[in-house]
């Protein structure tokens, strides 16, 4: 009962002798964890006032290291309240991130890219893209990959070092973009008719940019018909609605023209009536295809 008694006299003494320590370790915790909350919240205010172009992604990324970063000194300064060497508790922590350094050291490399494509900003979240084999828009940015959307929505996940040691072709970069047009006119039609038709049946689409000057251009001359190009400056916005309807005009001008255009290779002359200088068969008025 005595041995119990001195035990219990024990108690209270290391709990009066701790006890301010563990209120003020409390105090300090709450308080620290509430300040690490606000100057992360000034941070990306400041970040949104800086600069229109910082990207949620850039600004989601620093805030969660500033906040983390905040609440491990707080953390280290209530264990050195409480009494804890923060010499050996910094030393724990080294190792700990050591230790995970080696195990995720396959991903280091992802992660430097992540950071890199964060701060660069090569592209965005909803971009039109080709990485890497890939033509899709870009659906999440992540600190280790990125996802893309396929066109046929399904997802393509890309690791950021691939994305940063390739090229990328950023296809949503600049407001406007160039519909581009190719066709195969047989020496037989008027070249310059044709031409004209075009430019009648591209600028008849709204989104066209009246004001750009079309870029015309003969690719190649075949044995039987030239190689044309013609491209035409459309607002990014709705760039494939766009270039769906511009083609579609440029069909209906050549057929309500009679206009004659030949088939793109590997169609043959048997199935879809290609024109034939040789035989001497025209195709049908409305061409089937227009690469």
């Amino acid at each position: 009962m005595e041995q119990i008694d001195t035990y219990f006299e024990q108690l209270i003494e290391l709990s009066i002798a701790y006890a301010p320590r563990l209120v003020l370790a409390i105090i300090v915790l709450i308080v620290g964890f509430w300040v690490a909350n606000k100057v992360t919240k000034i941070i990306l205010m400041g970040l949104d006032k800086a600069s229109t172009n910082n990207s949620k992604e850039l600004q989601g990324f620093l805030s969660s290291i500033v906040r983390i970063g905040l609440k491990v000194l707080v953390v280290i300064s209530v264990a050195g309240i409480v009494g804890i060497e923060t010499t050996s508790f910094v030393g724990i922590i080294a190792a700990m991130g050591f230790a995970v350094g080696l195990a995720l050291q396959g991903n280091l490399s992802n992660f430097a890219a992540g950071v890199m494509i964060l701060l660069i900003r090569p592209f965005k979240v909803g971009d039109e893209v080709k990485i890497q084999g890939y033509w899709a828009y870009v659906k999440k940015i992540q600190i280790f990959h990125t996802v893309l959307e396929n066109f046929d929505e399904t997802e393509a996940i890309i690791p950021n070092s691939m994305i940063m040691s390739g090229t990328i072709d950023n296809l949503s970069a600049t407001p406007t973009r160039s519909i581009t047009i190719v066709m195969r006119i047989p020496f037989g039609e008027d070249f310059d008719k044709v031409i004209r038709l075009v430019k009648e049946a591209a600028y008849s689409v709204p989104e066209v940019d009246k004001e750009a000057k079309p870029f015309i251009w003969i690719l190649d001359f075949e044995p039987y018909n030239m190689h044309v190009s013609a491209g035409f400056p459309a607002k990014q916005e709705g760039f494939w609605d766009t270039d769906y309807e511009v083609r579609k005009r440029v069909i209906e001008t050549f057929a309500k023209n009679n206009v004659k255009v030949v088939y793109p290779e590997g169609a043959t002359f048997g199935e879809f009536g290609k024109w034939d200088p040789k035989e001497g068969r025209d195709m049908p008025d409305v061409p089937k295809a227009l690469s």
